[in-house]
């Protein structure tokens, strides 16, 4: 599943987006300022980034000379709608320009046309040895093809994206699981087991699916 990034000060517009993206089945983090985007790149990459330009503090177009932009795709949406202004958008690096206001379902359309160019986790983790296969709910790891379950295909994309990093249990559960409140529950641990049995050379001495005591779950390929 894609996740996007999401650079909107305007509170009422910024819902409607995440709504508009959760009904094409992408994922959102929404920063609403340059900063809280700076600390999304920080951990993760995203194969689409959607930018506005005018933002609390700064112009949305610095960020197109962040280190991480080159593994993205960038679609602007800016109140900036003049000619002029739309060829600057895209001769510093957008990758495509819509004007506000505009139509959500042509939003929704050049979302899908740059998803079907991003770069996929799957592409990227090829090089590791360990890549998806979306159409088949397929890990491929350097050992053997592992059948996963929709929910393991969603949990090991999580991990996959930030791999090498220590996610907690309760981001996974917000994140993964979809709760809004985070329940007593050992559902992190469970689903950990069921996969080190498919993934694991040696289960009991797990290589690649990590836990760190009180600090959360890592992937490592």
């Amino acid at each position: 599943m894609m996740r996007v990034l999401l650079v909107e000060d305007e509170l009422i517009l910024g819902d409607t987006i995440v709504l508009s993206l959760k009904k094409m089945g992408i994922e959102c983090d929404w920063a609403k300022t340059l900063k809280e985007a700076g600390r999304c790149l920080a951990s993760g990459t995203y194969p689409l980034w959607i930018l506005d330009r005018n933002l609390p503090d700064g112009e949305g177009t610095v960020l197109l000379s962040h280190p991480r932009r080159s593994k993205s795709l960038v679609l602007i949406l800016s109140s900036k709608s003049g000619v002029e202004e739309r060829i600057q958008g895209l001769r510093l690096g957008a990758d495509d320009y819509l004007p506000k206001p505009f139509s959500f379902q042509e939003l929704e359309a050049r979302i899908e046309a740059l998803g079907r160019r991003a770069p996929t986790p799957a592409a990227e983790d090829k090089r590791s040895g360990w890549w998806l296969d979306s159409g088949t709910l397929t890990l491929h790891t350097q050992r053997i093809p592992v059948q996963l379950t929709p929910l393991e295909f969603k949990f090991v994309a999580y991990l996959l994206e930030r791999e090498g990093d220590i996610v907690s249990k309760d981001r996974l559960l917000k994140d993964v699981w979809g709760f809004t409140f985070l329940p007593k529950t050992r559902t992190v641990d469970y689903l950990i087991t069921q996969l080190r049995k498919r993934i694991e050379p040696d289960p009991e001495h797990p290589q690649h699916l990590l836990t760190v005591r009180g600090a959360g779950v890592k992937l490592i390929t």
